[in-house]
């Protein structure tokens, strides 16, 4: 067993270098692409690119209803023979909520007045959203292939920067910024079901089988999707309650704390499958992984907040240039995400879920979401960006306390950190 699981880390640390080698790629692409639309798209074209790029993260993960996690953690223990019949049901799911998905985003369009004076830029993003919950990380990385799941995305990012690069000229572009993200999107999607054409021969659409995984996703689906919903809902709700140029310079911020946000994700691709499996197998080694986890993920984040109060004055006009001046302070108190979103990231994903505890964060984030959203209303009115940005902060601070409050009392904290009764 000591030496599985010695043969198991070292793949995992290769896998985990790999990864992020590879999203090395991606957040040169994000340094090429961010400062192009500030400059060139300027805070109230870039404003509109944000408002329509907020929609279609909420009808992506309206779509993807909590099936990723659910599917690597399905998926992981499987043998190859049963990885068709499992993709069906979730191809079958997420297209019964992508017709839901495409009425909700026209009346979403309709709502808010940035994007209703935008249609095409709104009805593009909506549909980039469908696209990207279809998409196969998931399948990837439960199959104990993050490497394959990495070059896809490149791929996309690689035909997305051509396209608008070629394509991007103004500030009245900004329909071809989600045109061409579009098509960028369904390039990736399908090199990646062709590439696993043989893997998943048989695989059937069933209405029975997908309305029956989106009921056993709900719950996941109220942790994951709420928390997510809340982030991206965060531009969009502004562009209903203030002005173009107020959602450009709090987007602007958002999109720099996103960036770091994401540096988190990769390693779950290594760690997530492992920990699930090691919860079966070995789970002494499994709170091992997590607490390596937790010291990698954490000090990211508090590097993430430093670099940010220390850098921020200087990196957001060397970024995006004149306009952007308010976008420095929203961004300074937006870092503060970057602990408390790493710890909760953390004990939600590497601990809680692999042991179905879906339940408890249900209610823990919807908590938080709600005191998010009712907080957001009156202080988006008041202080534009940094009123958002303010109740951000405080709703992740009420699941980061709930959390940590579950996992005292359950003894689970003092497994983490390996504390003797």
């Amino acid at each position: 067993m000591v030496n599985s699981n010695q043969a198991s880390d070292k793949k995992s640390r290769a896998d985990l270098f790999f990864v992020y080698m590879a999203y090395t790629l991606r957040y040169v692409y994000l340094l090429l692409l961010i400062p192009f639309y500030g400059r060139v798209l300027g805070v109230e074209g870039y404003g509109v690119v944000l408002a329509a790029m907020s929609l279609m993260t909420i009808t992506w993960r309206f779509v993807e209803w909590g099936f990723t996690t659910s599917g690597i953690r399905e998926i992981a223990p499987l043998g190859p023979e049963r990885y068709a019949g499992l993709v069906g049901r979730h191809v079958s799911a997420r297209t019964l909520l992508a017709l839901l998905g495409a009425i909700g985003g026209a009346g979403a369009i309709m709502v808010s007045p940035v994007l209703h004076a935008h249609p095409l830029t709104a009805a593009a993003g909506v549909a980039l959203g469908i696209v990207s919950a279809f998409n196969l990380g998931w399948y990837f990385s439960g199959t104990h292939r993050p490497r394959s799941a990495v070059k896809l995305e490149v791929l996309g990012f690689a035909v997305s920067l051509v396209l608008v690069f070629s394509l991007v000229r103004g500030p009245d572009d900004s329909a071809l910024v989600l045109l061409a993200l579009l098509g960028s999107g369904l390039v990736a999607s399908g090199a990646g079901y062709w590439m696993i054409r043989n893997e998943i021969h048989g695989a059937r659409f069933s209405i029975k089988d997908g309305s029956a995984l989106v009921r056993s996703s709900s719950t996941m689906f109220l942790y994951t999707g709420t928390s997510t919903l809340l982030v991206a809902s965060s531009t969009y709700l502004l562009s209903i309650l203030s002005t173009t140029a107020e959602v450009g310079s709090f987007g602007a911020a958002e999109r720099l704390v996103g960036v770091g946000l994401a540096l988190m994700g990769p390693a779950g691709q290594v760690f997530v499958p492992k920990i699930a499996k090691l919860f079966i197998e070995d789970e002494a080694h499994a709170f091992v992984v997590i607490r390596k986890g937790m010291l990698l993920i954490v000090g990211m984040g508090v590097a993430g907040l430093v670099c940010s109060l220390a850098l921020g004055p200087w990196v957001v006009p060397l970024i995006f240039g004149p306009g952007f001046e308010k976008s420095v302070g929203i961004l300074q108190c937006m870092a503060f995400l970057f602990p408390i979103s790493a710890f909760n990231l953390v004990v939600s994903f590497y601990v809680l879920i692999p042991q179905h505890k879906e339940s408890v964060l249900a209610k823990v984030v919807l908590v938080g979401a709600a005191v998010s959203l009712v907080c957001a209303v009156p202080l988006g009115m008041q202080y534009g960006g940094m009123g958002m940005a303010i109740a951000r902060i405080g709703g992740e601070l009420i699941v980061c306390a709930s959390l940590t409050y579950y996992c005292w009392k359950m003894g689970i904290l003092a497994r983490i950190f390996n504390v003797k009764k």
